[in-house]
């Protein structure tokens, strides 16, 4: 018996693995694995420290339950770059954002994603951005954002739909990062393309 399962175990596990991999879009790789913070630290956050009990992984998704800090960032740093992610609120207020380019801790360069001001950048100069909630899906289903991050230009897609263009942007490099404030949000599916 188990040698008759070891086929259809075996084509499963293929099956499994190329659906997680034709997952990516073409020429994006993930930035957010699915099962742990591996290629992510948390801001302000001490060698030793232990991690924040407001940020969880639950099903290949980011959770956050909507504490105040810590932010979310990447290990490294970033130049020109497109980035694809989904988000939703879990409550009709909500109060997140996404950074770009950002200091090392976050708090600069941020694309918020607040009720009524989604698309808004914050903590920056960045000439053309607006807040664009009628493009934002009803709370509880997933948004899909797209940012392209080239120069000091960048381009905002929300639902497959552009939102707005602007200019600006500085520094040169920066951080990836993601945050949420007073109530709990979640985040899948982060793809990043570097731009050489």
């Amino acid at each position: 018996m188990i040698k008759i399962l070891r086929g259809p175990l075996a084509l499963c596990a293929l099956l499994f693995s190329v659906t997680v991999a034709s997952a990516l879009d073409s020429g994006f790789e993930a930035l957010f694995n699915g099962r742990d913070f591996t290629g992510w630290r948390f801001s302000l956050q001490k060698p030793g420290d232990p991690w924040p009990d407001n940020w969880k992984i639950k099903d290949g998704v980011i959770y956050l339950t909507g504490a105040m800090r810590p932010s979310l960032v990447t290990t490294r740093d970033y130049g020109d770059f497109e980035v694809k992610f989904e988000w939703r609120a879990l409550t009709p207020k909500f109060n997140g954002g996404f950074y770009i380019r950002s200091k090392p801790d976050a708090g600069n360069n941020q694309i918020r994603v607040d009720k009524n001001y989604e698309g808004a950048f914050l903590a920056g100069n960045l000439t053309g951005a607006k807040a664009m909630p009628t493009l934002q899906k009803a709370t509880g289903e997933w948004n899909e954002w797209r940012v392209l991050v080239k120069g000091t230009a960048v381009t905002l897609w929300c639902n497959g739909k552009l939102a707005w263009e602007a200019t600006g942007l500085v520094p040169a490099r920066g951080y990836i990062g993601l945050q949420a404030e007073g109530s709990p949000m979640e985040f899948r599916n982060l793809q990043v393309r570097e731009l050489k």
